[in-house]
């Protein structure tokens, strides 16, 4: 019997957990108050409660270093501008000061409280917490300083880490190790910090290139800590230092940069080994010199920003470069409190949108309501969000996919953010795929909806109004010509506003 019931126990835990969602990226912070050091004002966005935004004094301001992470319910742990670690209650950690100590520490974390740099700080979960229960995190970071010689340049020979342990000080952390050296190299490149989980559902990935050299470093973030291997890719140029940001899909098959140099570079990318392989470069139009990545929920669209110009790339399309598509030219918009409310960085947030902030210090965030969608369908809108507090340029958090392998890659109970509609995508099962155009379609069990079938451009092909719950039904554009389509299903009662979809080829 004693048995039995703790059988029946660790079934409800496996389901809780198997079943219940991380929301390790569901509180975001921004902004600073640059005009008065004294009060820092910070803005808080939480997706806990559909979007609420709200404000706090900041025991120190944000700016292009911004990293942090809560607890899988949504919590705030503590976050870092690149100068220090704050607490949850947004004061400085015990032994949280003096993150990147160096001279340009001095030069501005000590008068104005920030960091220079974008995308060079993230957050990471210990993946010993899984099997051990200790409760900590990486904060991995880059140190830069401005030398003189051979010529002026900014130099980041190291990339760092320091080690926040929640057990201390009654679950408010302490920061137990700082600023130690994962490796050293000759020079990397400003930013571009992101992550992905390994294959296992365990442990981390981070890819780092170096100035001037096409090698490019892969960091395994593990139980026992740090492993380090590079791969040269020669079909790269040699870097130079850039200002831009880099960003994995969310399902993990691909690494994307976007940068003011080379532009967007597209990687294939292997959760297994890190390896980097079947480059291929899209050549958006040059307008600015900040430059932003995100991508869609699905994984299909990537959104390329630079200060004026926002563009989309189609990574399901048999020809990248030529599915490069402009989205919108920066209004000018003049923001009341400082500079135009121009385009840069971005990052997916949980409910499925796409977030961008100005490369320009103002009070608002540009948004994509609907990613997953095709072309200017995807319903962009500039400034839309309104902060109530400063937001200093290209301050946004950088945060992974940290639902990379659950079920879904948002968050299906936030239904509306801000007043309007959220979809969510789920898989339709669609056989046989190639086919000469005639498909099976197992529909899902909810009852009536509408079928639709789209080519490549979002137009409409077939659509099927389906009265009567039937759990399959034939699908026939043998008439069409061959390449991919997309078939959706709609259910006419969906409370979680959820779709169903699939890509398909059409063959001779």
């Amino acid at each position: 019997m004693y048995k039995l019931v703790l059988s029946f126990l660790f079934i409800i835990f496996f389901c809780f957990v198997t079943f219940s969602q991380s929301k390790n990226d569901y509180k975001w912070l921004f902004g600073c108050n640059i005009v008065k050091k004294n009060v820092v004002k910070g803005v808080i966005i939480d997706f806990n409660n559909k979007g609420k935004i709200d404000t706090a004094d900041f025991y120190d301001t944000f700016a292009n270093h911004n990293a942090q992470i809560s607890d899988v319910g949504g919590n705030l742990l503590f976050s870092s501008n690149g100068c220090l670690v704050m607490d949850s209650s947004f004061q400085l950690m015990e032994n949280g000061d003096s993150i990147n100590y160096g001279k340009t520490w001095d030069k501005y974390c000590k008068p104005w409280g920030w960091y220079p740099g974008t995308q060079n700080s993230i957050v990471l979960p210990d993946p010993g917490n899984i099997s051990d229960g200790k409760n900590g995190y990486y904060l991995i970071h880059k140190r830069q300083e401005l030398e003189a010689t051979p010529y002026v340049h900014v130099s980041i020979p190291e990339l760092y880490f320091s080690y926040i342990d929640m057990n201390q000080n009654n679950g408010r952390g302490k920061v137990i190790k700082k600023d130690k050296t994962i490796f050293r190299t000759s020079n990397l490149v400003g930013g571009y910090l992101s992550a992905c989980k390994h294959i296992n559902g365990r442990d981390w990935w981070l890819i780092q290139m170096t100035q001037e050299t096409n090698t490019y470093f892969k960091i395994l973030l593990k139980k026992t800590g740090f492993s380090v291997d590079s791969q040269r890719i020669d079909e790269v140029p040699k870097f130079v230092p850039r200002l831009g940001q880099s960003a994995f899909t969310p399902d993990g098959k691909k690494w994307i940069t976007n940068g003011a140099v080379d532009q967007c570079m597209i990687f294939d990318f292997d959760r297994e080994t890190g390896l980097l392989s079947n480059l291929i470069r899209v050549m958006p139009q040059d307008s600015g010199i900040f430059y932003g990545v995100a991508v869609s929920p699905n994984s299909r669209f990537v959104y390329l920003s630079n200060d004026f110009d926002l563009f989309q790339v189609d990574l399901w399309a048999d020809d990248l470069p030529g599915s490069l598509e402009h989205i919108a030219h920066i209004d000018s918009f003049p923001d009341p409190s400082f500079f135009w409310s121009k385009f840069g960085q971005a990052q997916l947030g949980p409910d499925c949108k796409i977030y961008i902030v100005s490369s320009g210090t103002n009070t608002c965030l540009h948004v994509i309501n609907k990613p997953d969608e095709k072309g200017k369908a995807c319903d962009f809108r500039q400034h839309s969000l309104k902060l109530p507090q400063v937001n200093f340029n290209n301050c946004i958090p950088n945060f992974p996919h940290f639902r990379i392998d659950e079920a879904e890659i948002c968050d299906p109970t936030i239904t509306s953010l801000f007043g309007d509609a959220v979809w969510y995508r789920r898989d339709l099962k669609v056989f046989p795929n190639p086919s000469s155009g005639i498909f099976n379609v197992r529909l899902p069990d909810t009852g009536p909806g509408k079928l639709v079938v789209l080519n490549l451009e979002g137009q409409l092909v077939l659509q099927k109004d389906l009265s009567n719950i039937i759990p399959e039904v034939d699908i026939d554009i043998s008439d069409h010509s061959n390449g991919s389509y997309f078939i959706e299903f709609y259910p006419d009662k969906s409370t979680e506003r959820i779709f169903y979809s699939a890509k398909v080829v059409k063959l001779k």
